[in-house]
């Protein structure tokens, strides 16, 4: 324990205040977006989404991963959207995930610095759709590909709280499929 708590401390040692508030952000991130999917409703899973995707922005932009930042911020605000699915006809219309997959499109676009800015972008494309589907189970599976994204883009902008974030997501992800998969009669 005492060598990886040195471990620890030498690396944190060569990082500045900024980079280690960043990763406690995204630990905090990570905790509501892995409980998100223990949650039985809908509702509950993206309230808890919308959460973790504003902290989640914050810590991009402290890391200077602008592309990020945006899709998060597109997510924060899909999600507070999402929420309303099944109580407002505006967001339970087909448009709206067209919007918000323009919106991430268009974000990524703004934000484009090399293909890795291609991977936060397709991954919030596609979770416009999949996070509409009114479909816990269909949600939590859907939500694998784009898990995987995030996961090769957190590896490459250091984001190491967002590397364990998504680790641990598709282990919450395979634990919540299973816990409330239909019973064959």
């Amino acid at each position: 324990m005492r060598l990886f708590m040195d471990f620890i401390k030498d690396y944190l040692s060569g990082k500045d205040t900024t980079f280690i508030i960043s990763q406690c952000i995204g630990f905090v991130a990570a905790a509501l977006l892995l409980l998100s999917f223990q949650q039985r409703t809908h509702r509950r899973i993206i309230a808890m989404q919308a959460c973790s995707g504003f902290l989640f922005a914050l810590q991009y932009f402290m890391l200077g991963a602008y592309e990020g930042m945006v899709g998060n911020l597109v997510g924060f605000v899909r999600s507070l959207t999402y929420y309303f699915r099944g109580k407002s006809k505006i967001v339970d219309h087909i448009a709206c995930p067209i919007v918000f997959a323009i919106l991430a499109g268009l974000g990524g676009m703004l934000t484009y610095s090399s293909p890795v800015s291609l991977l936060p972008m397709a991954a919030m494309i596609i979770s416009s759709f999949v996070i509409w589907s009114p479909k816990t189970q269909q949600l939590r599976a859907l939500t694998i590909p784009t898990s995987l994204m995030w996961l090769v883009y957190n590896i490459i902008c250091s984001s190491y709280s967002g590397i364990v974030t998504e680790v641990l997501n598709q282990i919450s992800i395979y634990i919540g499929l299973i816990r409330f998969r239909k019973k064959k009669q």
